[in-house]
């Protein structure tokens, strides 16, 4: 084999480990950082082997169970799947904007041994996909409006 070949083969073959090294440790990255997403029945069932891990569990809050301290930013509430199977949230810190009773919410965090209970870390909730129309444009001010760059959009 002359010189330029074997030159040409150690680029491929360092080239090819290379490649290998990064989808490797990309792996092993990801594998770390993906978090599950479970209904309150599937954690509740595998709570044995949930335990310890960080999960997302997603369900409605239940209506009647949120109790909110804002001197301790403490919140606590029912999430639940609508068939029976229900999980006791607790949050340190202030709940999303849009947080609220008999609405949509994917709880991230630290699942009880029993199943029963999940201590969460972050709280999404929902928001609402209707598009309202702005309201009536009456009210804007039609001196401003003529001076206003922006008078062609009314």
């Amino acid at each position: 084999m002359n010189q330029k070949k074997k030159g040409s083969a150690r680029w491929i073959v360092g080239g090819t480990v290379i490649a290998v090294a990064v989808v490797a440790m990309s792996l092993v990255e990801l594998g770390d950082n993906v978090v599950y997403f479970y209904t309150p029945d599937e954690a509740q069932a595998k709570a044995a082997e949930l335990e310890g891990r960080n999960i997302k569990v997603g369900g409605m809050v239940m209506a009647g169970t949120v109790d909110w301290v804002p001197e301790t930013l403490s919140l606590s509430f029912t999430v639940s799947d609508l068939k029976g199977h229900e999980i006791r949230v607790a949050h340190k810190g202030t709940p999303p904007d849009m947080f609220k009773e008999a609405q949509g919410v994917v709880v991230e965090g630290l699942l009880a041994a029993d199943g029963k209970s999940i201590q969460a870390r972050k709280l999404m909730v929902k928001h609402s996909e209707e598009y309202k129309k702005p309201g009536d444009h009456a009210s804007v001010n039609k001196e401003l409006l003529e001076k206003s760059l922006f008078k062609e959009q009314y």
